[in-house]
């Protein structure tokens, strides 16, 4: 894989609302072009050969801290611009961009370990 997995991940979180329905309605399909397969049986998303359990990374969600879900919900999963999520948030587009990649890597430490253990920077 040649990009790192938490920037995958925000390919993936583009597409959070699509995989909660299809989880939530057990469909066993490829939800569209790009966007990667989900199996019902097992709630896990393969996005280009990497495979996600929906479940584990909604709670990925819920561990991230209020400022940086809020970032990640408003810019990468609902795909507001950088300056609308700031205007919402009351912060520069700066800190926009650096709470979504804070917790893009958050996400991909907590499911990937050994590949983030090496740059811990928390």
């Amino acid at each position: 894989m040649s990009m790192p997995r938490h920037r995958v991940l925000r390919e993936v979180l583009r597409n959070y609302t699509v995989y909660e329905t299809l989880c939530a309605t057990n469909a066993d399909r490829d939800p569209g072009t790009g966007m990667g397969r989900i199996s019902s049986d097992m709630w896990e998303i393969d996005h280009d050969g990497m495979v996600i359990n929906f479940l584990d990374l909604k709670g990925c969600l819920k561990d991230l801290s209020p400022r940086k879900r809020e970032a990640v919900f408003y810019h990468v999963i609902l795909d507001w611009k950088q300056k609308d999520v700031a205007t919402q948030m009351g912060i520069t587009t700066v800190s926009v961009g650096q709470y979504v990649e804070q917790g893009m890597l958050q996400i991909a430490k907590k499911l990937w370990p050994e590949e983030y253990e090496e740059t811990e920077e928390d």
